[in-house]
C-alpha cells in the first residue's frame, strides 16, 4: 500500500495544493479557485477537488487506485465559524484521512518548517497566530470593519473617513487627501456611493496610495502607518501573554502584502524576533496531515 499526502491552503481568492509521497518527495503542485468555507462550503469543496485532480493528473495517480491511500490536510479560511466547519466535514470525500484546520494554522506550521513559532498576517485583514509545544493561540482576525485593524481594508476605511472630513471642512486637507480625492474624480457623491457599497477588498485598493505617500514622507500617510504599526504591536504583545514559557519568546514571521511596508514602523522588541519564511502554507498543511496520521495511525511510511 502506497501513501500520498496532499496539503491545501485555501483562501478567499485561490487555493494552493501540493502532493508528496510517503518519503516527502514533492510530486506535483496545483492552483485552483477560492476555498473560504465561511463564504461557500460547496464552492470550497469544488475548488479542493479540482486542485486534487490537477495534482493526480500531473503525478499519474488516481483516487480509485486500490494500492494507494491519500491523506489530505486542509488549511482553509473561515474555519473559525464552527458550524460551517462541521458542515464542510459532513461532506462525503474520497480520502483515507482528512484533517481540517485554519489557514493561519497551516501557514504558521509552514513558515517555521514545522517548528514552534508565531506569524502575524497583515493583508486585507490582520491576524496573529502561534504554535508552542502543540498549543495554539490566536489573536485578532475577527473581520472587517469591527476588527482587522492595521490591514489593507482598515487603511482604506481610515483614508475615506479622513477624506470625508476634509471635504466638508472638519479637518484641513493634506497632499494625501488631495490625491485620494483625485482618485474619485473630485466628486464627493462618487466617493460616498463607492464607500457605501465597498467590500473589504475594495477598501484595500486604497492602501497602496497611503503606502506610496508615506514612502514619500507625506505626514498624514506616515501617521496612518504609525497607527497601523501600533495595532500590530498590540497583536504581538497579546500573543506573548498567551505563551506558557514567558521568558522564551517565539520567532515570528510577518506575512501579507502590507507587512513589508509596516516593518520600519514596528518596535525593536518584535523586529529582533523576525525570521524569514521557510515554507508556505500548503507545505504546512502537509506537515499537519503527516503529524496527524503518525499520531493516530502510526507512520504509514
Amino acid at each position: 500500500m502506497r501513501d500520498f499526502f496532499i496539503g491545501a491552503d485555501g483562501g478567499g481568492t485561490k487555493t494552493r495544493l501540493q502532493l508528496e509521497d510517503a518519503n516527502g518527495h514533492l510530486l506535483a503542485e496545483a492552483l485552483s479557485g477560492p476555498a473560504n468555507v465561511r463564504s461557500s462550503v460547496e464552492g470550497s469543496w469544488k475548488s479542493i477537488m479540482e486542485g486534487v485532480h490537477q495534482l493526480l493528473h500531473q503525478a499519474g495517480l488516481s483516487l480509485e487506485d486500490p494500492t494507494a491511500r491519500f491523506h489530505i490536510g486542509l488549511g482553509l479560511a473561515g474555519t473559525e465559524v464552527k458550524n460551517v466547519a462541521q458542515k464542510f466535514l459532513s461532506y462525503a470525500h474520497p480520502f483515507h484521512t482528512l484533517m481540517l484546520e485554519s489557514d493561519a494554522y497551516a501557514a504558521c506550521l509552514g513558515v517555521h518548517d514545522g517548528r514552534d513559532g508565531a506569524i502575524i498576517i497583515i493583508g486585507t485583514g490582520v491576524i496573529g497566530y502561534q504554535i508552542e509545544s502543540g498549543t495554539t493561540s490566536r489573536v485578532g482576525g475577527f473581520g472587517f470593519p469591527h476588527d482587522d485593524l492595521g490591514g489593507g481594508a482598515w487603511f482604506g476605511l481610515r483614508a475615506c473617513q479622513l477624506l470625508l472630513q476634509a471635504c466638508d471642512g472638519r479637518r484641513a486637507t493634506t497632499p494625501l487627501l488631495e490625491i485620494l480625492f483625485e482618485h474619485f474624480r473630485r466628486d464627493l457623491n462618487d466617493l460616498v456611493a463607492w464607500a457605501n457599497a465597498a467590500t473589504p477588498g475594495d477598501f484595500g485598493t486604497l492602501a497602496p496610495i497611503v503606502i506610496q505617500e508615506a514612502a514619500r514622507g507625506e505626514l498624514l500617510a506616515k501617521a496612518l502607518m504609525k497607527e497601523a504599526a501600533e495595532y500590530i504591536m498590540l497583536l504581538d504583545r497579546a500573543l506573548n501573554k498567551k505563551l506558557k514559557q514567558k521568558d522564551a519568546l517565539l520567532p515570528c514571521c510577518l506575512l501579507g502584502g502590507i507587512a513589508p511596508h509596516l516593518r520600519p514602523y514596528l518596535d525593536a522588541s518584535l523586529l529582533i524576533r523576525l525570521k524569514p519564511r521557510l515554507q508556505d502554507a500548503a507545505k504546512g498543511a502537509i506537515y499537519m496531515i503527516r503529524n496527524h496520521v503518525n499520531q493516530v495511525q502510526g507512520s504509514p511510511s
